[in-house]
């Protein structure tokens, strides 16, 4: 099965630069990559095609997430807040279509890879880094230890599940409230209910 290094994807030429890009459910990653002029640029791999986009990723987040009405810093602020964890932790990109993303390192550097999980078909470790292969036949070679990427492939399933099953089932809190001892209408001798007791309230 073929593989490559990071960095080899940078050795390819790219004749069109994308304007823009929306992530899609065949994207199997994105990363950093600098065009000839020296602009960090968005190298993305979906389903056997690799090109690259005219927005950084963090920005080509940002674009696809503000799309569908959300934002990046509100979509890295819940998943620190539902994992519990400060730094690196996956972002679900699109909900809709069940998008999850993770980064193998800090999402500031550009040399960050975001993964989808469910586009990654086994790991191995090859020595301190690991070798990944990828659901387009493919396989990248990362600069991380297999346990730690493993890690970052269950929390991004894990936010994911968590946040499913908050969105179709809610937890629900039930305020039993005591309403106001208020008036009882009655009829009175002329026939009609005595609003007057009302409308001398509302004085």
């Amino acid at each position: 099965m073929p593989f490559f290094k990071s960095n080899d994807l940078k050795e390819r030429k790219t004749i069109i630069i994308q304007k823009s890009y929306f992530i899609e459910k065949k994207m199997i990653l994105l990363m950093g990559e600098y065009d000839c002029y020296g602009k960090l640029c968005a190298r993305v791999m979906a389903g056997g095609s690799s090109f690259l986009v005219d927005r950084t990723p963090l920005q080509l987040l940002d674009d696809t997430l503000n799309y569908i009405g959300y934002d990046l810093r509100g979509a890295m602020a819940s998943a620190k807040l539902i994992l519990g964890e400060r730094a690196r932790c996956p972002i679900i990109v699109n909900p809709y279509l069940r998008i999850c993303l993770f980064p193998n390192k800090s999402p500031h550097k550009g040399d960050c890879i975001w993964f989808s999980p469910e586009h990654i078909v086994r790991t191995k470790a090859m020595g301190v880094k690991t070798e990944v292969e990828l659901s387009n036949g493919h396989s990248i070679i990362v600069d991380s230890k297999l346990a730690f990427f493993n890690n970052r492939i269950h929390k991004a399933n894990q936010l994911m599940q968590i946040s499913m099953k908050r969105g179709n089932h809610p937890g629900t809190t039930t305020f039993y409230l005591e309403p106001p001892k208020g008036h009882q209408l009655t009829k009175e001798n002329t026939g009609k209910y005595n609003f007057s007791n009302l409308e001398e309230d509302h004085k």
